[in-house]
């Protein structure tokens, strides 16, 4: 008996380490005679991995009875396809449901069963025949057979409570349900917590209703009302949590009783309203996310930040850094938004997944289907030639630097709280974490729910709220020795609002602003900065205060810093900008690593051993000669050279203060580095 495990970010069959690149292929959805031609270019490409979906919808042909085999359609033969991917030794993720989606109708379950919610009795009556059906069909092909060769089961797909088609059956409107019995469970059985948190007069749960603002502006100062308003608000998102755990938990359950002992994950919308990615982790093996970025990051000047964010906070808690579905191509009606999916969508794509630190990725779809556009291969096994090279070189270069076993280089860390970005509570605009990306700094994204990273420097992220455990997890982690800074966002209440302040920040005792124009004020000998807006005054402080000279109110406090254990808090009462950030990393002697001076490029350094990686990527709107600068100390005295892995051309590394070289990059583009000691 084999044994499949997750380990070092891949999954590992006994001792063997395999990569998570593969590409997504639907038998059912296309010709069976077009089976082996659209496996060998998949071959070509240099995958040896791929995906499928299986329609429970399509293989139960009248209720009870299902065909696995092709006898009543040559397409529904998944024994025949499992058996000609093991004969072409290629690796399989299968994905059984129930639920699909992918376009199909009723999302790929059966019509009978569509009108249950997930975690309806009925609904789950009437999964486990298939569920059983479909594993004894698969079973046989698990990697930990002797001749096996499915690698992983995806439980479900995206599981979504969709309260749109189900809100009644939860108790959102009329009769009381599952979001009463939630409500239950976590105010203790006590009408009176309930209501002392939304503000209500409820005389018993089976009254409450749900307060749901899924687009609610930025939550700042509000009045208590307001307060809970917001809370009855996270109720809602903290039932869509808990709905989503306690499905997972219950599919997953069903398949290890079903005999599938090959590691089980969950796939997750890459937004946060619906799932807790982190509490999702916990419940499988492994948990991916599924991205579909507009055509070259052409939505707005916040998606391809938002997208490496994704990546980024995958890092911090995640065993495989996944994306589960990326986008290769797109399904009807979206290629009306998305336009054409260019070349230099994929490579930028992909090329900034790495540049976050991904560890692999499922691209969806490999092949096109009957309402799928864009992807390298069409459906009778054919290569889209100006696509397929994009994606055999990404195949290529992902082989060469064996992205799960290099070291992200970055001292930086950004502290966020999922709920707060699933509400809308925090703004888009004037955050740390648009701040660095515009500046390229590179830094590393999570929540401090989770705990630390061991970061030098922490750059909060947040509103006026954090929960008690984050607080306590933060202090923790400024006392072990790291720098906290915060601005004019700090936390000082509790989730539900209430007083909390464990990390003793000051509340400012007054807002100037209006100012007519920009003036300049020095904190400290090398930390300047330049008012623009409005300014934070505090009267009484602890620690070294920073004062600043404002036209017109004369020497007023603007800001302290303070040792809390062998760490210290920095708190400024100023909106942060590029240059404000440099100078409180030069401030504290936190090096930067890699860094790019030309507009909209952005930069990693990556390293195994002592061999180096650099990516770079260009979201600017024109070709352009791009500079880059390494700052890593052990590179400063060395004699460099910098080799583009896709088209093999060299380039020198000239020595100023730091190793610095130019390179031709195109718009919407990205290139990667083996920078090598000469």
């Amino acid at each position: 008996m084999r044994t499949v495990t997750i380990r070092h970010k891949k999954i590992c069959l006994d001792g063997k380490e395999i990569p998570l690149i593969s590409g997504e292929v639907h038998y059912w959805r296309l010709n069976p005679r077009y089976w082996s031609s659209v496996l060998e270019l998949v071959e070509k490409m240099g995958l040896d991995i791929i995906s499928t979906y299986v329609p429970w919808g399509f293989h139960e042909i009248k209720r009870g009875e299902y065909d696995f085999t092709g006898k009543t359609d040559p397409a529904r033969d998944l024994r025949g396809f499992l058996e000609l991917t093991h004969r072409r030794k290629l690796w399989v993720i299968i994905r059984p449901g129930p639920y699909i989606y992918s376009e199909w109708p009723h999302e790929g379950v059966p019509a009978y069963t569509h009108k249950y919610h997930r975690l309806h009795p009925k609904f789950q009556e009437l999964a486990i025949p298939y569920i059983k059906k479909v594993c004894s069909i698969i079973r046989p092909y698990l990697a930990t057979q002797p001749k096996g060769h499915i690698l992983m089961l995806q439980a479900d797909n995206e599981i979504d409570p969709w309260p749109d088609l189900f809100g009644s059956q939860y108790g959102l409107v009329g009769k009381p349900g599952l979001f009463q019995d939630f409500l239950k469970r976590k105010y203790d059985k006590s009408i009176r917590k309930l209501n002392d948190n939304w503000g209500t007069r409820y005389r018993k749960f089976e009254e409450a209703g749900p307060f749901i603002a899924c687009m609610l502006k930025e939550f700042r100062g509000l009045p208590l009302k307001g307060d809970r308003e917001l809370r009855r608000n996270l109720d809602y998102f903290e039932f869509k949590y808990f709905y989503s755990v306690e499905y997972a938990k219950w599919i997953v359950k069903q398949y290890r009783a079903s005999g599938i002992d090959v590691p089980v994950y969950l796939n997750l919308y890459p937004f946060f309203y619906a799932h807790d990615w982190a509490a999702m982790e916990s419940v499988a093996d492994m948990t991916g996310i599924d991205l579909y970025p507009s055509n070259e990051f052409a939505e707005d000047e916040h998606e391809q930040r938002k997208f490496i964010d994704k990546v980024r906070y995958m890092r911090t808690y995640a065993k495989v850094p996944f994306i589960a579905e990326f986008e290769a191509g797109t399904w009807h009606m979206r290629h009306y938004e998305s336009g054409a999916l260019t070349p230099n969508h994929y490579r930028l794509i992909a090329l900034s997944a790495m540049l976050g630190g991904v560890a692999g990725w499922n691209w969806y779809m490999l092949v096109n289907r009957d309402n799928w556009y864009m992807s390298p291969i069409n459906e009778w096994g054919r290569p889209r030639g100006e696509l397929y090279n994009v994606f055999k070189d990404l195949v290529t270069v992902f082989r060469k630097i064996d992205p799960p076993t290099l070291e992200k280089l970055c001292d930086v860390s950004v502290t966020f709280n999922t709920l707060q970005y699933a509400a809308r509570t925090v703004s888009l605009d004037r955050t740390i974490p648009y701040v660095l990306h515009g500046a390229d700094i590179d830094y590393e994204l999570y929540d401090a729910n989770i705990g630390a990273i061991g970061k030098k420097i922490i750059f909060y992220s947040g509103n006026q709220w954090m929960g008690e455990r984050a607080q306590r997890k933060l202090l923790e982690q400024v006392k072990s020795g790291s720098v906290l800074v915060a601005f004019q966002d700090f936390p000082r209440k509790d989730d539900n609002f209430r007083d909390c302040n464990l990390l003793g920040f000051e509340e400012p005792t007054r807002t100037l602003f209006e100012f007519k124009k920009k003036f300049t004020v020095e904190l400290a000998r090398g930390l300047e900065t330049e008012i623009t807006s409005s300014v934070y005054v505090f009267s009484k402080v602890k620690g070294k205060r920073f004062t600043a000279v404002i036209p017109g109110y004369g020497r007023q406090t603007i800001g302290y810093m303070r040792k809390v254990g062998r760490g210290t808090i920095l708190h400024l009462g100023v909106e942060p900008d590029s240059d404000l950030v440099f100078k409180i990393l030069k401030f504290f002697r936190i090096p930067l690593h890699v860094i790019s001076p030309t507009r909209e490029v952005k930069t990693a350094l990556f390293r195994r051993k002592n061999k180096y990686y650099l990516i770079a990527v260009n979201n600017g709107n024109e070709d352009k000669s791009a500079t880059v600068v390494i700052h890593h100390k052990p590179l400063a005295d060395k004699k460099l050279r910098a080799q583009d892995l896709f088209s093999g051309k060299t380039y020198s590394v000239t020595k100023a203060k730091e190793p610095t070289f130019s390179f031709e990059i195109g718009r919407k583009d990205g290139k990667m580095f083996g920078v090598n000691i000469a």
